[in-house]
């Protein structure tokens, strides 16, 4: 029953910092059926162009294109159009660099499996004029290296590497070539790369996933994005992509769902957004089906507040270092290092490390690679080099 309580009380948390009320109407509204012209009002009082959150703003203008611009001011109709048209020419331009390089990769029998925006904007919701970062796909590992090798032959730059991908960028455009689909690593000897599916765009041939493994996939990797500082600009854009994703899944088979985010070794994120999901969507699935169809064993509590604990403790740290780059370690990082001391049993592999630098720095290296479950490295590869231990 405690064990319970916490999960119910840092789950209440994360939903005040992910459901905003007004997201999370307009959201509802877009995926409605029949719209009032009372509910149109509703969502426009108060409404501030200035600062409005842009992915807000562009869905905002999703709808405003659904219902005809009906009870929209006509002052704010120029301005979510220019919104509109502005991620039009963003898409665009980011989908011509994919094109112009996949038909290098298609020249060398190598089929890319697209992922998240990427697979959204050509395949799960075409048309939709969705906000992208970066392009993201994956390839089988030994197909891995030869697309690393076009990519550095067609003149791109090298940007980063994490355990599970490299990225490279052709002019403005950045592309996330992965070698593993599920940042966890645990997809290998499964089935998911049989079910993916073959689609052609523009003469350029790729995979997708199939809609399931598409929708865990939405979950599993929003679910990390949760205990940095990245959520404000994704809490709408996934719940949209996971929506959209459903509807091509008409006859829902949520229990398959939950069987196929054990097979993938994500349950207990699923589990979490899924209850995010139901909150947002109780139309599709209720809270109590959640905790009955998508159960967790008892080793979901201690993840949940080990990651809350990130959260608390490491976000504001990394705030603080990109305020003052030439700082010191913080006393965040030495809390931690009391709270969890015993590192130098479990990070014996790490021992030359621990010789040469103090333990403040080992153990900030520590905490940031291994502490939170499969955080990318480049997470802390950004403030990491900057530590300064005086």
């Amino acid at each position: 029953m405690i064990r319970k309580d916490m999960n119910n009380e840092i789950e209440k948390e994360l939903q005040k910092r992910l459901l905003v009320p007004c997201e999370q109407r307009l959201l509802s509204l877009l995926f409605k059926e029949h719209v009032s012209i009372e509910e149109i009002e509703c969502q426009l009082q108060e409404l501030d162009m200035d600062l409005g959150n842009h992915n807000y703003l562009l869905m905002l203008a999703h709808f405003g294109y659904n219902v005809d611009w009906m009870g929209f001011p006509e002052h704010v109709i120029p301005q979510l159009k220019g919104i509109y048209r502005y991620y039009q020419v963003e898409n665009a331009l980011m989908l011509q660099k994919l094109f112009m390089s996949m038909q290098k990769l298609n020249e060398k029998n190598l089929y890319p499996l697209l992922l998240k925006g990427a697979a959204m904007r050509l395949h799960f919701a075409p048309g939709v004029s969705r906000m992208m970062a970066d392009l993201d796909f994956a390839l089988e590992r030994d197909q891995y290296e030869k697309a690393v090798s076009i990519f550095q032959d067609m003149g791109a730059e090298y940007m980063v590497e994490a355990p599970y991908s490299i990225t490279y960028k052709l002019g403005k455009t950045e592309f996330d070539i992965h070698h593993v689909i599920f940042k966890n690593n645990l997809e290998k000897g499964s089935d998911i790369w049989e079910r993916v599916e073959q689609i052609e765009v523009n003469s350029c041939q790729f995979r997708v996933l199939s809609p399931i493994d598409m929708f865990v996939h939405i979950l599993d990797s929003q679910s990390r994005c949760i205990f940095v500082d990245e959520m404000p600009e994704r809490r709408m854009k996934w719940l949209f992509d996971a929506k959209m994703v459903l509807k091509m899944m008409p006859d829902t088979d949520w229990a398959a769902i939950a069987k196929r985010a054990k097979e993938l070794h994500c349950s207990y994120r699923v589990h979490l957004m899924m209850k995010l999901f139901a909150t947002c969507f109780p139309e599709d699935i209720s809270l109590e089906d959640v905790e009955i169809l998508f159960a967790v064993n008892s080793g979901y509590t201690k993840w949940l507040t080990d990651a809350m604990d990130f959260y608390e403790m490491i976000v504001p740290y990394m705030k603080e270092r990109r305020a003052d780059e030439n700082g010191s370690i913080t006393l965040r990082v030495i809390s931690l290092r009391i709270k969890y001391k015993p590192i130098r049993k479990e990070y014996k592999y790490y021992s030359h490390e621990l010789k040469e630098f103090r333990s403040g720095m080992c153990f900030a290296r520590y905490v940031a690679e291994l502490y939170h479950f499969n955080r990318p490295m480049k997470l802390y590869r950004k403030y990491l080099s900057r530590l300064r231990i005086r």
